[in-house]
Order: C-alpha cells, then structure tokens, then sequence
C-alpha cells in the first residue's frame, strides 16, 4: 500500500471546518446582540410615543379643565344676572302696582280726609289717615271698597283727638298678585 501524506489536506479541511463554525459562531453573536438592542429601541421609541400622549392628553386635560371653569363662570355669571333681571322685573311689576293703587287713591279719597300712611304687611295694606268728619272716611271706605285692586277692606280703628280730629286706619287685602 501506498503511503499518502494527507495531512496538508486535513489541515485544509479543518481549518475550513474550523472558519465555517467560527462564521456561524459569529452570525449567531451578532443576531444575539442585534436582537436586545433591536428590542431596546424599539420599547425605547414606544415609550417615547406613549409620553407624547400622555403629555398630548394631559394638555387637553388643561385645556377641557379651564374651557370647563370658564363654562361654570359663565353659567354663574347667567344665573345671577338672571336673578337680577327677574328680580328687577318683579320690583317693576310691584312698583306698577304701586302706581296704579296711589292713582286710585288719588281719584277716590276725599278733600276732607287726609292719607298719612300707607303700609305693605303679609296680611295686605292698611291705610292711616285723619279727617275731621267721620262721613269722609265712611265715604273714603265705600270708594275703596269698588277698587278692583283691594279687596276686603275694613275699617279696623277709628279714635277721636282731643282737638275732634278723628284718626283711622283702614285694612285690605292686596295680595301678591294684585
């Protein structure tokens, strides 16, 4: 048999073998480095994209949150000027009232009668007055008696000073209404 001298050729092969598994080492080092970072930042750019939203949202928190105080400023400051509109209106409808009655007053009492008080209570409106003849505030009291703004009037006092002046004071109702 013929000696071969095969060793030039193994060496060859192994280092072949050799390169190859130290390529594929190499390969998989890399693929095993590149995977953790690829992931890294990846979770990196998802975290950046998620504090962006919580900072977007937060801002449109703050702003819903000051659109929000300024909407309950501005439904405050509509309720308290609408208190104010129907209480002025209810003041002018009373001052109306008013108005009328003092007209009517003025047309029916008589000139020998004299009005010194006229006063609102719950009960309605009493009138104080002086005359110096008893038949003015009988009369007075028929005249107010066909008001159609009092109802139910009476003559709840009468006194006579010591000078014959009689004072009075008459009683109606004269409800909220009118």
């Amino acid at each position: 048999m013929y000696q071969v001298n095969l060793l030039p050729w193994r060496l060859r092969a192994l280092r072949q073998r050799y390169g190859f598994w130290r390529r594929m080492f190499g390969v998989q080092l890399v693929f095993a480095l590149a995977l953790p970072v690829t992931v890294f930042f990846l979770l990196s750019y998802q975290q950046e994209q998620q504090q962006r939203t919580v900072q977007r949202l937060t801002q449109q928190s703050q702003v819903l949150a000051e659109r929000l105080q300024q909407t309950q400023q501005v439904m405050a400051t509509l309720a308290r000027l609408t208190a104010e509109e129907t209480r002025r209106q209810q003041n002018a409808r009373h001052n109306l009232r008013y108005l009328a009655l003092l007209q009517q007053l003025a047309a029916v009492i008589p000139d020998e009668l004299w009005l010194t008080a006229l006063e609102e209570n719950a009960q309605g409106i009493s009138l104080r007055g002086f005359s110096g003849q008893y038949a003015a505030i009988a009369l007075f009291e028929q005249r107010l008696a066909a008001l159609p703004l009092l109802q139910g009037n009476r003559l709840a006092e009468v006194t006579q000073h010591k000078d014959g002046v009689l004072a009075f004071t008459l009683m109606a109702r004269w409800g909220k209404d009118g």
